[in-house]
């Protein structure tokens, strides 16, 4: 078996979303907007962290196509955005807002000879099979931790599910803009912005090539289908997955999400969210 494939569908007003793959590499960038402030790339893009995720995203697969290692290419990439935002701005990244700052998740799968390269950052898995039949999932424990207090607080201040899911949502506005403030603070969570301070806390791995028999990296909206929706089972999927089986879990997962409008049967922060997925097989 031997193969690649990638996808992303809009879950949002905008899909901020970033996806590639290649037979050697595989990478996805998920942008959470900022809490504040304007679009300062429009009409290029509909929000910054949009923005964000593709600059990064172009920038990372041009450096890696042109032989730069993970961490070379990451630098790089974040590196041209910094850049790119402080001009947009007029102001010192020091200096913005932290709240009307975009940031992203991050998760890459490198092949590199005989070895498997992974880098993460924030909630967007990794999910790699290894040739023993065992699944390993890398994601943010304390990232996932704090949106999990956030959609419990939602429950206790709605308890009896009166409100709409949107009314809902903002209960806890206050919890996710002080979440927001933990970004890439010791005791937060570390994240991919154009700070780069998140590089040097990423999740690392080098796993051998011959061990591996596949890898997929997923935005925390596609990985929903594989945990709480529960439309598929990762590691069955992940032996052969082929494009229209991806995109058929997607079409279930959106009729799951829009069956529970009011964040009820599946408690979560959004209705729905971009969904992005790379599968590289080995």
């Amino acid at each position: 078996m031997a193969g690649a494939l990638c996808l992303t569908d809009r879950g949002n007003a905008a899909n901020e979303d970033f996806v590639r793959v290649t037979e050697s590499y595989g990478i996805v960038v998920d942008g959470a907007s900022g809490l504040a402030g304007e679009p300062l790339f429009a009409p290029r893009f509909a929000t910054n962290a949009q923005w964000l995720s593709h600059v990064v995203g172009e920038r990372a697969c041009a450096e890696l196509e042109g032989g730069a290692s993970v961490d070379d290419a990451l630098e790089r990439a974040v590196g041209a955005a910094r850049a790119e935002l402080e001009t947009a701005a007029g102001v010192a990244l020091e200096r913005m807002d932290p709240l009307a700052v975009p940031s992203a998740t991050l998760a890459l799968a490198a092949v590199k000879g005989d070895v498997v390269e992974l880098r993460g950052l924030g909630d967007s898995p990794l999910a790699v099979l290894m040739r023993d039949g065992s699944l390993v999932v890398v994601t943010d424990e304390a990232l996932e931790a704090l949106d999990a207090r956030a959609v419990s607080l939602m429950a206790l201040r709605d308890p009896g599910c009166a409100l709409s899911g949107p009314e809902r949502r903002r209960l806890v506005d206050d919890v996710v803009r002080a979440n927001r403030l933990l970004r890439n603070v010791d005791g937060g969570y570390w994240s991919l912005d154009s700070s780069g301070d998140g590089l040097a806390h990423a999740r690392r791995a080098s796993l051998p090539r011959e061990e591996v028999l596949a890898v997929a990296g997923m935005s925390d909206g596609m990985w929903r289908a594989f945990s709480e929706f529960g439309v598929a089972e990762a590691a069955r999927e992940l032996v052969g997955l082929t494009p229209g089986r991806a995109h058929e879990i997607v079409r279930r997962l959106r009729e799951l999400e829009a069956s529970d409008p009011d964040l009820a049967r599946f408690p979560r922060l959004k209705r729905s969210d971009d969904a992005s997925l790379f599968w590289i097989g080995l």
